[in-house]
């Protein structure tokens, strides 16, 4: 059984677009979804736009890291996010992001994990910190 902790954002409709995310990872028979932070918000970071709407998630599930993070960009696609293969730094839908598999540390899949920014960012570190104590 794999653990692991995602970091949930959106700035386009988030009332809207993480419920809905958080309902089909809920939904999923893949996914155990054991905490979820309460909602964290916070200005948008390296780009223009309105400001994100951020949770954290703490997560099994038996499917490997690729498995898990194929699932989770349908949830990403299912919710409409779209992605700019040149510019990441775009308004999102949704964005499901994993920033901690088990106590893996290095990079899997192309990721860095976990996520190196965590102890950057209040977006990340604030919610991330209320499920590791649940």
């Amino acid at each position: 059984m794999n653990r692991f902790y995602i970091l949930v954002g959106s700035n386009i409709e988030p009332e809207i677009n993480v419920k809905k995310g958080l309902n089909l990872i809920a939904e999923s028979t893949e996914i155990n979804l054991e905490a979820v932070s309460t909602p964290y918000t916070s200005k948008a970071v390296g780009m223009d736009g309105d400001d994100f709407f951020n949770q954290a998630l703490r997560c099994t599930t038996d499917l490997s890291f690729k498995e898990t993070l194929s699932l989770l960009k349908a949830i990403e696609e299912t919710c409409g996010r779209e992605r700019d293969p040149n510019n990441k730094f775009t308004p999102r839908t949704l964005d499901l992001d994993i920033i901690y598999w088990n106590d893996f540390d290095g990079v899997m899949e192309g990721y860095k994990l976990p996520e190196p920014d965590i102890k950057k960012y209040d977006y990340i570190s604030v919610p991330l910190a209320e499920v590791f104590k649940k």
